[in-house]
């Protein structure tokens, strides 16, 4: 009886030494930066993979949260105005365990001079969840192959559409915001509005990791009516307190960023649309200004790419007047529908 279970022992632990040496495999023979260009990662690994392909010791900032952060920051802007260089690494939805990770992939071989931390993520979690992230983060982080298991779906259903530009997407739909100029005194709903001890250790973390790389951390909150009033921010504010970090309110910053309800949204003030991206921008690029820390890479050869990128990026966004990549995929399913269609008839 011994022998057996004994046996039993072996037996799995061996399979478990071949399961791993197989996942190491696949992981090391894994290529998502060529399933990216291949416009096979559309995903939430999306940014993190195209951060792979940039050069290391180029980008000088990173730009966290989730899909907030992605409608606060354009990194192509930021390069024309200012020649600094920074990267959108947020995903839509993320939480807290998936943004630890992806801050350090994203840091790991690059000079980051700033890390800015958009803040809703710090509001939302869900104990089932977040449990299984602190389990499948770290196999994600270290198993390159476990992140991109879903790779297989592109191959049937066809390439996206999107097209980032240093993990920002264009999007040139308006749609007003009609609520009250002064919204922060409003309530949210049941939203809410206290940070969890959950997400104050995992920031922790992040700020611990930023510390040790001489990185400066900075929180902010995007200007946006239907995510934040002054309760969210009179807490936001006392915790960055707490945590020796500077705060920056951008709903307190509008009327000198300039934004216009009326165009500078895309979805009746939840997230800005391009023309109110570019102002923000503008707000963070004279902030780095300010302190004087960046350099201005422009000129510089090692950062011609910067300004080919440039090139493309100012063409989709004359192509993309008024719409976003939503437009862009329906009109494309349409099309293929028409094609399938006109092939059925001959």
């Amino acid at each position: 009886m011994s022998n057996a279970k004994n046996s039993g022992i072996i037996r799995l632990i061996l399979f478990g030494a071949v399961f791993l040496l197989l996942l190491t495999a696949a992981s090391a023979l894994s290529t998502p930066v060529k399933w990216f260009d291949d416009n096979r990662v559309q995903n939430r690994n999306a940014r993190i993979t195209e951060m792979m392909k940039q050069e290391p010791y180029t980008v000088d900032v990173l730009n966290m949260g989730d899909s907030l952060s992605l409608s606060s920051l354009t990194p192509m802007e930021l390069w024309r105005q200012k020649g600094y260089t920074a990267f959108n690494i947020g995903a839509d939805g993320i939480r807290m365990p998936e943004i630890y990770y992806t801050v350090l992939e994203a840091a790991e071989d690059q000079n980051v001079r700033y890390l800015l931390f958009e803040t809703l993520p710090l509001f939302r979690y869900n104990d089932k969840q977040d449990m299984q992230m602190i389990i499948s983060q770290p196999l994600y982080h270290r198993f390159t192959f476990l992140k991109y298991h879903s790779i297989w779906k592109p191959y049937i259903e066809g390439r996206g559409v999107k097209i980032y530009h240093k993990g920002y997407l264009i999007n040139r739909e308006v749609q007003e915001y009609e609520g009250d100029p002064d919204y922060m005194s409003e309530e949210l709903g049941d939203v809410r509005t206290e940070i969890p001890d959950f997400n104050r250790t995992w920031f922790r973390k992040v700020k611990k990791f930023c510390d040790e790389k001489g990185i400066k951390l900075i929180l902010y909150s995007d200007a946006s009516p239907r995510n934040y009033n002054w309760t969210r921010v009179n807490n936001i504010a006392e915790f960055a307190k707490e945590e020796g970090v500077e705060y920056i309110d951008m709903n307190q910053h509008t009327d000198e960023i300039g934004i216009n309800w009326k165009t500078d949204s895309n979805d009746r003030g939840d997230h800005m649309n391009l023309d109110g991206v570019i102002k923000m921008t503008t707000f963070f690029g004279d902030y780095f200004s300010r302190e004087g820390i960046l350099t201005d890479h422009r000129g510089d050869p090692d950062y011609s790419s910067w300004d080919e990128e440039l090139t493309a990026y100012d063409k989709l966004v004359d192509e993309m007047e008024g719409i976003s990549f939503y437009h862009v995929q329906k009109r494309i399913e349409k099309e293929r529908k028409e094609e399938k269609e006109k092939a059925k008839e001959q």
